[in-house]
């Protein structure tokens, strides 16, 4: 049954209206989005708190799980997904309102992670890979959902997500759970072990270790209908895209005498259009990859007198993960004119094995004298990433055997000898290291009418590195069906001062303001095997924030926020990337006539590169919510939110590329479109977030909180330079609104939460509203997904929780974009999980 966003708000507003009874008043807690520490946490800003209770009721064992219960969080999840990839394989990123993950800021305990090592040039991939956080020893999760650049710096754009961990932990906690789909695949194994000694308020230590280890069984592509051909006209109809390859081992004719045709007789159900085609899914590829990783934190705290605690912080994560894809495609075109398209099985599956770590140290001190609250803080974080690849050729070598006859690539009968010759084994090293200091103190300044002046100032001090090197081969382009690298070796350092004030106007009415200036200096790379330095930026971001709120049950606030964007060192030093894509569109074909045949899924490599001009991106967010609580156990409110950038690094589409020239063809007769980052755009969002719950509602069979969260998109719009404003939101990727409507039934030793995640259907299509025929267009389908879970507590020091994940065994909607090369070939948008129904069954012990 279809259902729209207003219909499921209204199912969810008359649930919360029912047998509304006595409850417990609304829990404050201190909350992200401020440096003034104050008894009454709810601020101007719009921020949700997830406990560890709000976790725990979702099932999820990872972070990216857990953002799939979040309506105002995306998750780009292509690196669980994505075979090959240089930069995004096995990782996971967090994005919010329409933008990047480079727009939104993530924390651990109030402090900066460093970095993923290993980048695309675009910039993707430039952030935190939330995969390295372990979610079992979060205790609750702080969404600051408005710009917070005033306060944490430059790129808190769209909003700060703050990961909180346990601190003051006493005993032993062990858990173990398993999952699997009720297909029999996608097996998740999950452990770990909790370790808390000593009571920081009474014997003036605490010291907290945790480990935990996630094992996951990868999906195939072949297990479900949707994905097991890259032919999706089997499954979605006569006008889905045939995504079968024309890069097959019998070797296709594409030009010259005998095109189309083949060297080798081709399987009659192969053979489409004069050319054969090859269905990679259909063996070696994955839908999810698996998984491998440990994690391990370890916190302890030290009381120094009666005010003053010292404290360490230390994350290690491990990830070990291995993905595979089909043997190398590859054009040749001999000494006679004749084009080629081979696929050499005798190579066998492309592998890459990846090695990623992080490590993470935090020193400090706290504590509170002379009525100021003050914390010290340094530290260093590392990510380390290498890639190593085997079953790759060389370029070179692979070409002179065909030159000279020596290799036939349309059989596998080559002598070992050969395959042995042409084979490499790339490889590629990634690092990024942020190193910082960090100083803040708080209090008050006077006594106004509606309250204490508050205030606080803090300085920080960053530098961060960036050091990625691929082997020769890679930086040469000389891996056949492999992607061109560029090394990176570039670092800069920032410098800030900021300083906040909370000013009570009057009982009821109080306003923020803050200020923070960022200074990046020292900006260097190394350019042609010489360290050369470049020019740094500057920025001021300010903040201005009203809450008004005249009685218990109504409250308005308004903001606004100034932030600025530094490029990324990938994006600006980060010499060229470069990616297999496939295309029908004439205009991109027709500037290759020699090449593009007849334009049926034709092949062309897209390159990006990096710009050292690049400068800035800047922006603007104002919000303006409101809250009503009648009774305490009913809530309900509304945010809006408008953001606008401007600068923003882009890529040029391929169309405009193609338009302005930005084509070739490669030595190895490959078609080439150049698209490198230029400050060529700006973006406008617009949209709300509404949010109604009721809590602890008294019922025969207990207590019932219902809760449920839409964010809705009105505007998401691009403009490059020189060309008119193109709307996105409701095309592909880009869904208008998500909705989340959860209901917990809980007594004293059990709960049970039933959840259902809705999204609106999309235009299939990754081009703006006005350049396709909304009627011809194919749509998307929206996406229901139902989980139920239960937990039982009624034995004591045992937790044992069960349920079902996507209990209607709910398919993720065809798509036609999602079945193209460009965004995985999957055959849907990534947003989704081909898993289908899971269920999932866990206990945690506790030895108090």
């Amino acid at each position: 049954m279809k259902k729209t966003a207003s219909s499921t708000a209204v199912v969810g507003f008359c649930l919360l209206a029912a047998g509304v009874a006595s409850a417990q008043p609304t829990q404050r807690v201190e909350i992200t989005g401020s440096a003034i520490k104050r008894l009454d946490a709810e601020g101007p800003a719009p921020v949700d708190v997830f406990t560890r209770k709000d976790i725990a009721r979702t099932g999820a064992t990872t972070v990216s799980e857990l953002v799939k219960s979040i309506s105002a969080l995306e998750i780009d999840d292509q690196g669980e997904m994505t075979q090959g990839s240089p930069s995004g394989s096995g990782a996971s990123n967090l994005q919010m309102r329409g933008l990047s993950e480079r727009n939104i800021l993530i924390l651990l305990n109030g402090r900066r992670l460093p970095v993923a090592a290993i980048q695309d040039g675009s910039g993707s991939g430039a952030a935190v890979d939330v995969n390295n956080i372990p979610l079992s020893a979060i205790e609750r999760v702080e969404i600051l959902k408005d710009g917070g650049s005033a306060i944490y710096g430059a790129d808190a754009v769209a909003g700060v997500i703050n990961f909180i961990t346990k601190k003051n932990y006493t005993g032993i906690e062990a858990r173990a759970g398993i999952g699997q789909s009720t297909h029999g695949d996608a097996t998740e194994k999950t452990g770990g072990l909790t370790f808390g000694l000593g009571n920081y308020d009474e014997g003036g230590f605490n010291l907290l270790a945790a480990v935990d280890v996630l094992k996951r069984d990868p999906l195939p592509r072949a297990a479900r209908r949707l994905t097991r051909s890259a032919d999706f006209r089997n499954v979605a109809g006569p006008d889905a895209l045939d995504g079968r390859s024309t890069f097959h081992p019998v070797g296709n004719i594409v030009s010259g005498p005998g095109a189309p045709g083949q060297v080798r007789d081709c399987p009659p159900e192969d053979l489409k259009g004069g050319l054969c085609r090859f269905d990679y899914s259909r063996s070696i590829l994955n839908s999810i990859n698996g998984a491998d990783r440990v994690s391990a934190l370890l916190i302890g705290n030290l009381k120094l007198g009666t005010s003053t605690r010292a404290f360490t912080e230390v994350m290690l994560s491990r990830s070990d993960d291995t993905f595979k894809s089909q043997p190398a495609p590859f054009a040749y075109t001999d000494s006679e004119g004749t084009t080629y398209r081979h696929r050499a099985m005798q190579f066998g599956p492309r592998t890459t094995d990846r090695h990623s770590t992080l490590t993470n140290l935090v020193l400090g001190f706290e504590g509170s004298h002379f009525g100021i609250d003050w914390d010290i803080a340094a530290g260093q974080g590392t990510n380390k990433t290498s890639n190593n690849d085997r079953n790759f050729a060389a370029v070179d070598k692979t070409y002179a055997a065909l030159d000279d006859g020596t290799f036939d690539p349309t059989v596998t009968t080559n002598p070992q000898s050969i395959i042995d010759a042409l084979s490499l084994r790339p490889t590629r090293t990634g690092k990024s290291v942020l190193k910082f200091f960090n100083a803040k103190g708080s209090g008050q300044l006077a006594e106004l009418p509606g309250g204490p002046l508050g205030y606080a100032v803090g300085v920080s001090f960053n530098q961060e590195s960036l050091t990625d090197i691929p082997d020769d081969d890679q930086i040469g382009n000389n891996v056949l069906g492999s992607i061109a690298q560029a090394p990176v070796n570039a670092k800069r350092s920032s410098q800030a001062i900021f300083g906040e004030l909370s000013i009570p106007i009057f009982t009821g009415l109080e306003a923020q303001l803050a200020v923070r200036h960022d200074r990046f200096t020292d900006v260097s790379a190394v350019v042609d095997g010489e360290r050369q330095s470049f020019s740094g930026y500057s920025k001021t971001s300010p903040k201005v924030a009203l809450r008004y709120q005249p009685s218990k049950q109504f409250m308005a606030r308004a903001s606004y926020a100034g932030s600025f964007l530094p490029p990324s060192l990938k994006q600006q030093f980060g010499g060229v990337d470069q990616g297999a894509n496939s295309t029908s569109d004439a205009l991109i074909c027709n500037a290759f006539p020699t090449l593009s045949g007849n334009c049926d899924s034709f092949p062309y490599q897209q390159i990006t590169g990096s710009n050292p001009g690049l400068k800035p991106e800047v922006g603007k967010t104002w919000n303006l919510g409101f809250v009503i609580e009648p009774i305490p156990q009913f809530s309900a409110g509304i945010d809006f939110f408008w953001i606008k950038k401007r600068d923003e690094i882009s890529q040029p589409t391929v169309e405009t590329a193609v338009v302005n020239g930005a084509v070739a063809i490669s030595t190895a007769g490959e078609a080439q479109v150049f698209t490198n980052n230029l400050n060529l755009a700006s973006t406008k969002v617009r949209g709300y977030d509404l949010q109604v719950q009721a809590r602890a509602l008294k019922t025969p069979l207990g207590r019932l909180s219902i809760k449920n969260t839409l964010t809705y998109y009105n505007q998401l719009e691009q403009q490059l330079s020189g060309e008119p404003s193109a709307e996105y939101v409701g095309t592909f990727l880009k869904p208008r609104w998500r909705n989340t409507l959860s209901a917990t039934l809980e007594n004293d030793t059990w709960s049970a939460t039933a959840t259902v995640r809705t999204t609106d259907s999309m235009r299939d299509t990754d081009q703006p509203w006005g350049s396709f025929d909304s009627t011809e267009t194919r749509k998307i389908s929206g996406h229901e997904e139902l989980d139920l879970m239960f937990q039982y507590t009624g034995v004591k020091s045992l937790t044992l929780t069960t349920g079902v994940r996507n209990l209607l065994n709910q398919m993720p909607p065809y798509s036609d974009m999602g079945a193209s090369n460009q965004y995985g070939s999957i055959g849907f948008p990534w947003m989704y999980s081909p898993r289908g129904r899971y269920v999932f069954v866990s206990a945690n012990y506790a030895f108090r």
